[in-house]
């Protein structure tokens, strides 16, 4: 009863409609970040364009508060806010007067559950994705809409930044062949829009010149190769729990590999030909029943 009176109030319907907002705005970047073929300047752009819509919310309470109005008079709840006793904090002699408090209703849920929510929300996932913004920036030079706009100068000072970082893999010709690209590929890199289309273009229409470009290669498979998120990671160890399970307990680490590629790589699995990979596994050991038996 105590449960069913608080889901009957109307700050639970105004909370309800609340967070299927915040839900339904993080909903579709959390699908994305997901995918295995996303790279890190769309999700970073998604996850710009949701934190601005969710900053956007603190000025429609009005309108999240007439939503709430129509939910609550279809479920038959009462649309005002409960009136709570106030808390009095004991005064010292030497204070001469307490901070002012709202007396407001709606103004105190507004300021004390509203404004936190929506804060807290956009706090965590700037706070979050911090490491991928700037990592982002570092790469952003290569976004082929970027290639072409910035000036020489600057597009040689973004490369001998990244080549600084990566110095391992990057040499110190990098500023001058992503030039000597641009000025080569300049018509065609319009044509494309990301940077794994700028990678094709490279790799597959024009690999004649990638021997000369050998650093604008390596920096484009850096970025396409930095995961987005942990989530693939995060499947192998679903997969490893399901698995190795009490009844196989004993398993070795070999057998225990095999079984979570094939459980993981599944898609790929089914597609592969039961029937030849026998006869190969056949042959191999009739091959090796043959060298023992001769020896």
């Amino acid at each position: 009863m105590g449960l069913l009176k608080a889901m009957e109030a109307f700050e639970f319907v105004m909370m309800t409609v609340i967070q299927e907002k915040n839900l339904e705005t993080i909903n579709i970047v959390s699908q994305v970040l997901q995918k295995k073929d996303v790279d890190l300047l769309q999700a970073a752009s998604l996850l710009g364009n949701a934190t601005c819509t969710l900053a956007q919310l603190r000025d429609q309470f009005d309108n999240l508060k007439c939503t709430a109005q129509g939910l609550a008079s279809s479920w038959g709840i009462r649309c005002n806010f409960r009136h709570k006793r106030t808390r009095r904090i004991k005064r010292h002699f030497d204070e001469l007067t307490e901070d002012q408090r709202l007396t407001n209703l709606e103004e105190i849920f507004k300021v004390n559950v509203f404004y936190m929510c929506i804060d807290t929300v956009v706090s965590q996932v700037r706070t979050r994705f911090h490491g991928m913004d700037s990592v982002t920036r570092k790469f952003q030079f290569l976004c082929p809409t970027e290639l072409l706009r910035a000036s020489d100068e600057a597009l040689n000072e973004s490369a001998q930044t990244l080549a600084a970082i990566y110095n391992e893999d990057l040499s110190s010709e990098f500023s001058s062949q992503l030039l000597s690209f641009r000025n080569a590929l300049g018509s065609e890199i319009k044509t494309v829009s990301t940077v794994k289309g700028l990678f094709e273009l490279l790799l597959l229409r024009h690999s004649s010149i990638l021997s000369s470009v050998t650093d604008v290669a390596t920096a484009l498979k850096l970025f396409l190769t930095i995961p987005v998120t942990v989530a693939s990671a995060e499947r192998s160890f679903s997969k490893l729990k399901m698995i190795k399970n009490y009844l196989r307990s004993t398993m070795s680490q070999d057998r225990l590999s095999g079984l979570a590629m094939l459980s993981i790589e599944s898609q790929r699995a089914r597609r592969m030909d039961l029937t030849e990979i026998v006869k190969e596994f056949a042959q191999k050991n009739v091959r090796r029943r043959g060298r023992f038996g001769h020896c």
